[in-house]
Protein backbone atom coordinates (compact mmCIF):
# COMPACT_ATOMS: atom_id res chain seq x y z
CA UNK A 1 0.00 0.00 0.00
CA UNK A 2 1.76 3.60 -0.96
CA UNK A 3 0.52 6.11 1.33
CA UNK A 4 0.56 9.98 0.08
CA UNK A 5 0.30 13.24 1.88
CA UNK A 6 -1.40 16.00 -0.37
CA UNK A 7 -2.83 19.32 -0.39
CA UNK A 8 -6.68 19.55 -1.27
CA UNK A 9 -7.93 22.71 -3.12
CA UNK A 10 -11.29 22.00 -2.38
CA UNK A 11 -13.06 19.48 -0.40
CA UNK A 12 -16.84 20.50 -1.04
CA UNK A 13 -17.86 19.56 -4.50
CA UNK A 14 -21.08 19.54 -6.10
CA UNK A 15 -22.65 16.19 -6.82
CA UNK A 16 -25.62 15.53 -9.94
CA UNK A 17 -26.03 11.57 -8.78
CA UNK A 18 -26.57 12.67 -4.99
CA UNK A 19 -28.14 16.34 -5.71
CA UNK A 20 -25.84 17.30 -2.73
CA UNK A 21 -22.29 18.13 -1.83
CA UNK A 22 -19.66 15.01 -1.58
CA UNK A 23 -16.60 15.10 0.75
CA UNK A 24 -13.59 12.88 0.60
CA UNK A 25 -11.31 13.56 2.93
CA UNK A 26 -9.16 10.81 0.93
CA UNK A 27 -8.35 9.65 -2.30
CA UNK A 28 -8.66 5.39 -3.03
CA UNK A 29 -9.74 2.96 -0.53
CA UNK A 30 -8.03 -0.23 0.77
CA UNK A 31 -11.44 -2.04 0.99
CA UNK A 32 -10.45 -3.81 -2.46
CA UNK A 33 -13.77 -4.45 -3.54
CA UNK A 34 -13.88 -6.22 -6.95
CA UNK A 35 -16.43 -4.74 -8.09
CA UNK A 36 -15.81 -1.30 -7.14
CA UNK A 37 -17.33 1.50 -9.83
CA UNK A 38 -14.45 3.63 -8.99
CA UNK A 39 -12.23 1.23 -11.67
CA UNK A 40 -13.23 2.84 -14.22
CA UNK A 41 -12.37 6.49 -13.35
CA UNK A 42 -8.96 5.17 -11.80
CA UNK A 43 -7.99 3.81 -15.38
CA UNK A 44 -8.50 6.66 -16.74
CA UNK A 45 -6.73 9.54 -14.11
CA UNK A 46 -4.55 7.31 -12.79
CA UNK A 47 -3.63 4.67 -15.20
CA UNK A 48 0.30 4.10 -13.54
CA UNK A 49 -1.97 3.14 -9.94
CA UNK A 50 -3.32 0.24 -9.20
CA UNK A 51 -6.73 0.17 -6.81
CA UNK A 52 -6.65 -0.65 -3.82
CA UNK A 53 -3.13 -0.41 -3.55
CA UNK A 54 -2.54 3.65 -2.86
CA UNK A 55 -4.20 5.94 -0.81
CA UNK A 56 -3.37 9.96 -0.47
CA UNK A 57 -4.44 11.43 2.70
CA UNK A 58 -6.58 14.92 2.15
CA UNK A 59 -3.97 16.53 5.26
CA UNK A 60 -5.51 20.19 4.84
CA UNK A 61 -8.97 19.06 3.91
CA UNK A 62 -10.16 20.63 8.07
CA UNK A 63 -8.68 24.09 7.05
CA UNK A 64 -10.05 23.88 3.65
CA UNK A 65 -13.53 23.27 5.09
CA UNK A 66 -13.20 25.99 7.11
CA UNK A 67 -13.24 28.64 4.64
CA UNK A 68 -16.00 26.36 2.20
CA UNK A 69 -18.59 26.20 4.69
CA UNK A 70 -19.23 30.31 5.08
CA UNK A 71 -18.98 30.88 1.45
CA UNK A 72 -20.99 27.97 -0.20
CA UNK A 73 -24.46 27.71 0.22
CA UNK A 74 -25.63 25.25 3.08
CA UNK A 75 -26.49 21.64 1.53
CA UNK A 76 -26.35 17.80 2.62
CA UNK A 77 -22.79 16.46 2.77
CA UNK A 78 -22.29 13.02 1.36
CA UNK A 79 -19.14 10.80 2.72
CA UNK A 80 -17.83 10.06 0.65
CA UNK A 81 -17.63 9.16 -2.97
CA UNK A 82 -14.09 7.97 -3.57
CA UNK A 83 -12.84 6.27 -0.80
CA UNK A 84 -14.67 5.13 2.44
CA UNK A 85 -14.66 7.93 4.74
CA UNK A 86 -13.64 5.47 7.59
CA UNK A 87 -10.96 3.53 6.04
CA UNK A 88 -8.41 2.18 8.52
CA UNK A 89 -6.11 5.04 7.55
CA UNK A 90 -8.82 7.38 9.61
CA UNK A 91 -7.82 6.07 13.07
CA UNK A 92 -4.66 7.55 12.86
CA UNK A 93 -5.25 10.47 10.68
CA UNK A 94 -8.66 11.83 11.67
CA UNK A 95 -10.16 13.36 9.19
CA UNK A 96 -13.23 12.50 8.69
CA UNK A 97 -13.92 13.45 12.65
CA UNK A 98 -12.29 17.01 12.47
CA UNK A 99 -14.12 17.83 9.21
CA UNK A 100 -17.41 16.59 10.95
CA UNK A 101 -16.94 18.65 14.00
CA UNK A 102 -16.50 21.81 11.87
CA UNK A 103 -20.19 20.66 9.87
CA UNK A 104 -21.23 20.19 13.08
CA UNK A 105 -20.41 23.91 14.05
CA UNK A 106 -22.13 25.27 11.23
CA UNK A 107 -25.23 22.25 11.13
CA UNK A 108 -25.00 20.91 7.74
CA UNK A 109 -26.80 17.70 6.60
CA UNK A 110 -24.45 15.07 6.69
CA UNK A 111 -24.97 11.65 4.54
CA UNK A 112 -22.36 8.66 5.72
CA UNK A 113 -21.87 5.77 3.58
CA UNK A 114 -19.37 3.20 4.69
CA UNK A 115 -18.24 -0.28 4.93
CA UNK A 116 -16.63 -0.12 8.47
CA UNK A 117 -17.51 -0.33 12.00
CA UNK A 118 -15.30 2.27 12.73
CA UNK A 119 -17.93 4.73 12.40
CA UNK A 120 -19.01 3.84 15.74
CA UNK A 121 -16.26 6.06 17.44
CA UNK A 122 -17.95 9.17 16.53
CA UNK A 123 -21.32 7.79 17.00
CA UNK A 124 -21.95 10.79 19.48
CA UNK A 125 -20.80 13.67 17.18
CA UNK A 126 -22.74 12.22 14.68
CA UNK A 127 -25.38 12.08 16.79
CA UNK A 128 -25.65 15.86 17.62
CA UNK A 129 -26.01 16.79 14.23
CA UNK A 130 -29.85 18.39 13.32
CA UNK A 131 -29.94 16.11 10.10
CA UNK A 132 -28.11 13.05 9.44
CA UNK A 133 -28.19 9.63 8.07
CA UNK A 134 -25.72 6.88 8.56
CA UNK A 135 -25.77 3.53 5.64
CA UNK A 136 -24.06 0.58 5.21
CA UNK A 137 -23.08 -0.89 1.86
CA UNK A 138 -24.26 -4.75 1.88
CA UNK A 139 -24.14 -7.40 -0.39
CA UNK A 140 -23.56 -10.53 1.22
CA UNK A 141 -24.12 -12.08 4.53
CA UNK A 142 -21.74 -14.95 4.55
CA UNK A 143 -18.32 -14.12 5.74
CA UNK A 144 -16.25 -16.31 3.47
CA UNK A 145 -18.28 -15.03 0.58
CA UNK A 146 -17.58 -11.67 1.96
CA UNK A 147 -14.20 -11.87 2.39
CA UNK A 148 -13.60 -12.31 -1.32
CA UNK A 149 -15.79 -9.21 -2.63
CA UNK A 150 -14.68 -6.84 -0.25
CA UNK A 151 -11.43 -8.31 1.43
CA UNK A 152 -10.77 -4.78 3.36
CA UNK A 153 -14.53 -4.11 4.47
CA UNK A 154 -16.07 -4.88 7.83
CA UNK A 155 -17.44 -8.86 8.21
CA UNK A 156 -21.08 -8.42 7.67
CA UNK A 157 -21.97 -9.24 11.36
CA UNK A 158 -19.80 -5.97 12.09
CA UNK A 159 -21.98 -4.18 10.17
CA UNK A 160 -25.16 -5.37 10.95
CA UNK A 161 -24.47 -4.62 14.59
CA UNK A 162 -23.63 -1.13 13.92
CA UNK A 163 -26.62 -1.00 11.96
CA UNK A 164 -28.29 -1.69 14.94
CA UNK A 165 -26.07 0.22 17.65
CA UNK A 166 -26.88 3.27 15.24
CA UNK A 167 -30.26 3.07 14.97
CA UNK A 168 -30.91 2.04 18.70
CA UNK A 169 -29.04 5.58 19.40
CA UNK A 170 -31.95 7.30 17.37
CA UNK A 171 -29.82 7.93 14.35
CA UNK A 172 -31.42 7.84 10.91
CA UNK A 173 -29.82 4.52 9.33
CA UNK A 174 -29.80 2.81 6.09
CA UNK A 175 -28.44 0.03 3.70
CA UNK A 176 -27.24 0.25 0.30
CA UNK A 177 -26.97 -3.34 -1.31
CA UNK A 178 -25.19 -2.50 -4.19
CA UNK A 179 -23.68 -4.08 -6.26
CA UNK A 180 -26.45 -6.46 -5.87
CA UNK A 181 -24.61 -9.94 -7.47
CA UNK A 182 -26.46 -12.90 -9.08
CA UNK A 183 -26.13 -15.99 -7.18
CA UNK A 184 -24.18 -14.34 -4.30
CA UNK A 185 -26.67 -11.74 -2.92
CA UNK A 186 -29.55 -13.28 -1.16
CA UNK A 187 -31.74 -10.55 -1.24
CA UNK A 188 -34.72 -12.08 1.24
CA UNK A 189 -32.05 -13.04 4.03
CA UNK A 190 -30.20 -9.50 3.76
CA UNK A 191 -34.05 -7.88 4.17
CA UNK A 192 -34.68 -10.51 7.08
CA UNK A 193 -31.65 -9.25 9.30
CA UNK A 194 -32.20 -5.74 8.11
CA UNK A 195 -35.47 -5.47 10.68
CA UNK A 196 -35.30 -3.15 13.51
CA UNK A 197 -31.66 -1.65 12.05
CA UNK A 198 -32.62 0.15 9.34
CA UNK A 199 -35.37 2.68 8.11
CA UNK A 200 -35.05 1.80 4.33
CA UNK A 201 -33.25 0.09 2.09
CA UNK A 202 -31.23 1.20 -1.34
CA UNK A 203 -30.65 -1.49 -3.94
CA UNK A 204 -28.78 -1.06 -7.65
CA UNK A 205 -27.51 -3.55 -10.06
CA UNK A 206 -24.04 -4.38 -11.13
CA UNK A 207 -22.13 -1.97 -13.44
CA UNK A 208 -20.52 -4.16 -16.35
CA UNK A 209 -17.62 -0.91 -17.23
CA UNK A 210 -15.53 -3.32 -19.08
CA UNK A 211 -12.74 -2.43 -15.84
CA UNK A 212 -15.53 -3.49 -13.31
CA UNK A 213 -16.40 -6.68 -15.27
CA UNK A 214 -13.03 -7.85 -15.91
CA UNK A 215 -12.06 -7.21 -12.01
CA UNK A 216 -15.14 -9.51 -11.01
CA UNK A 217 -14.27 -12.05 -13.10
CA UNK A 218 -10.62 -12.41 -12.30
CA UNK A 219 -12.23 -12.62 -8.34
CA UNK A 220 -14.45 -15.10 -9.52
CA UNK A 221 -12.34 -17.30 -11.56
CA UNK A 222 -10.18 -18.89 -8.19
CA UNK A 223 -13.50 -19.27 -6.09
CA UNK A 224 -16.68 -19.04 -8.46
CA UNK A 225 -15.25 -20.41 -12.14
CA UNK A 226 -18.93 -21.65 -12.65
CA UNK A 227 -20.57 -18.42 -11.98
CA UNK A 228 -19.03 -16.29 -14.24
CA UNK A 229 -21.36 -17.82 -17.59
CA UNK A 230 -24.49 -17.30 -15.47
CA UNK A 231 -23.67 -13.83 -13.99
CA UNK A 232 -22.42 -13.40 -18.07
CA UNK A 233 -25.96 -14.30 -19.55
CA UNK A 234 -27.82 -12.53 -16.98
CA UNK A 235 -26.33 -9.24 -17.24
CA UNK A 236 -25.03 -9.06 -20.34
CA UNK A 237 -27.96 -11.10 -22.50
CA UNK A 238 -30.76 -11.26 -20.27
CA UNK A 239 -29.96 -7.93 -18.26
CA UNK A 240 -33.92 -6.60 -18.97
CA UNK A 241 -35.56 -9.34 -17.98
CA UNK A 242 -33.08 -10.34 -15.25
CA UNK A 243 -33.62 -6.61 -14.22
CA UNK A 244 -37.45 -6.71 -14.41
CA UNK A 245 -37.78 -10.15 -12.08
CA UNK A 246 -35.16 -8.32 -9.54
CA UNK A 247 -37.56 -5.21 -9.20
CA UNK A 248 -40.84 -7.39 -8.59
CA UNK A 249 -38.66 -9.59 -6.10
CA UNK A 250 -37.55 -6.62 -4.64
CA UNK A 251 -41.04 -5.02 -4.26
CA UNK A 252 -42.27 -8.27 -2.13
CA UNK A 253 -39.78 -8.31 -0.07
CA UNK A 254 -40.37 -4.60 0.86
CA UNK A 255 -43.60 -5.45 1.62
CA UNK A 256 -43.05 -8.37 3.19
CA UNK A 257 -40.84 -7.28 5.80
CA UNK A 258 -42.25 -3.42 5.74
CA UNK A 259 -38.95 -2.06 5.01
CA UNK A 260 -39.19 1.12 2.33
CA UNK A 261 -37.00 0.85 -0.60
CA UNK A 262 -35.51 3.04 -3.24
CA UNK A 263 -34.48 0.96 -6.36
CA UNK A 264 -31.77 2.96 -8.27
CA UNK A 265 -31.37 0.92 -11.50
Amino acid sequence: MTIKLIQAKSILNQSKAFQSYTLNPYSGCPHGCVYCYNLQFIQQFKPDQKWGQFMEVKINAPEVLEKEVVRKPKNEVFFSTITDAYNPLEQKYQITQKCLKILLEHQWPVNILTKSDLVLRDLELIKSFKQKEVGFSLINLDPKIAKILEPGASLPEKKLLALQTLHQAGIPTYTFIGPIIPYLTDLPLIFKNLVGKVDKVLLDTFNTAPANWQNFKNALEPNFPELIPKCQELLFQKRRIYENNLHQEILKLSQQFHLPIKICF
